[in-house]
């Protein structure tokens, strides 16, 4: 399916994200206000999604090394009142419409969102304002963007009733959406320089890949939905089989099970990193596992591969592992020449035998980073 519709689709696909994008291993996002504070306190991660449009805000992020990326959705809108610089009641061309000929609640109106309704990216007039709006945030410095919600409806009968027409008759709303990420991605750098843009379906859709950089998989393992995690360890192994090594973001939301926050912080960055995943807590983990925002290990250099009991993989400068859940296991790891061992998740050395190798015993459910550091 994506590359029938890859093909059906104007804008031009780019094939490699930025590098500073395919390098990073954790980001972060931050909804609040931006203030100084908040801002010092992003120092050493690669870049944090939630930025407003706001240059003199973006420049002090990018004074300290964070690249940003803004916050926007294009599947949803309050019915009523300014909301990415555009009100709804003044655009009754861009509601979904259903069926029966009314307009299309969103799927949070229920919940979060109450009053909001869903927009249709196979409209023009929506799609212009899409583009126009990608246009101002990149005017303001953003390095990408995040959309969320991409998850469009999939029926509009908008043409039916009379109230716009589609730019693909006869198509439903995903092959729009999918052209509309692609004209965004090709939007973004327009001007020569690279951008990144993520979008977050909840776990992703096959339907998207190629047309954006990354896709999100959202409440990963841990979550603000349950008190136990959320994903079991053939569930995690089923993601891994299938989007292993490509580029999904996880995120995961910290503190809600009844586990000590930093072990669940480290099971699910753990997994994230052994299945090939980019990790992101949205800072739920700042005051019990904050040394992972500034893990470097380097690219893998060896598959996922489960031994003693543990599940493991080699990176350039460090190995990550989990034990099963039903029972603990042990690691162990050649040290790398010149280099000394260092559990991360206790801070202690690891001491070699005489063959060099260091051996960790690892407890089931949980996870741990070793780290090699010059002597």
């Amino acid at each position: 399916m994506t590359g029938i519709l890859t093909a059906l689709c104007a804008a031009a696909v780019l094939a490699q994200p930025p590098a500073w994008f395919a390098e990073a291993e954790v980001c972060s996002g931050w909804y609040r206000q931006w203030t100084d504070e908040a801002i010092a306190d992003m120092r050493g991660l690669p870049f944090v999604i939630g930025v407003p449009p706001d240059a003199l805000v973006i420049a002090k992020a990018h004074e300290q090394g964070t690249r940003v990326l803004a916050y926007v959705t294009f599947y949803q809108m309050p019915a009523v009142g300014e909301y990415q610089r555009a009100n709804l009641a003044e655009h009754r061309d861009w509601n979904v419409i259903g069926a029966d000929g009314s307009e299309t609640d969103s799927v949070f109106a229920s919940t979060e969102n109450p009053g909001w309704k869903a927009v249709c990216p196979n409209s023009p007039a929506f799609r212009d304002f899409a583009l126009e709006h990608v246009r101002y945030l990149v005017s303001q410095g953003v390095d990408g963007l995040f959309i969320d919600n991409a998850h469009p409806s999939a029926l509009c009968e908008g043409p039916k009733y009379g109230r716009h027409e589609h730019l693909y008759a006869g198509e439903d709303n995903i092959r729009a959406y999918r052209c509309l990420l692609e004209e965004i991605q090709a939007e973004l750098s327009a001007d020569g320089k690279r951008r990144a843009l993520i979008v977050n379906p909840g776990e992703p859709r096959p339907e998207w890949a190629g047309a954006c950089d990354s896709q999100m998989l959202e409440s990963y393992i841990c979550t603000w939905a349950s008190k136990t995690r959320w994903h079991d360890e053939g569930r995690i192994l089923a993601f891994q089989k299938s989007w292993g090594d490509t580029p999904v973001l996880a995120l995961s939301y910290i503190g809600h099970t009844a586990n000590p926050p930093r072990e669940d912080a480290f099971w699910c960055y753990a997994w994230a990193r052994m299945s090939g995943f980019l990790w992101a807590d949205w800072f739920t983990a700042k005051d019990t596992a904050r040394e992972l925002y500034t893990l470097r290990l380097g690219r893998p250099v060896s598959e996922m591969s489960l031994k003693d009991g543990v599940y493991s993989r080699r990176f350039e400068k460090g190995v990550v592992a989990a034990a099963g859940e039903s029972e603990g296991g042990t690691l162990k790891v050649a040290a790398a020449e010149g280099k000394r061992a260092v559990d991360v998740f206790s801070g202690r050395g690891l001491e070699p035998d005489a063959g060099g190798v260091v051996t960790l015993a690892i407890e089931k459910g949980r996870a741990r980073v070793v780290v090699f550091v010059d002597e």
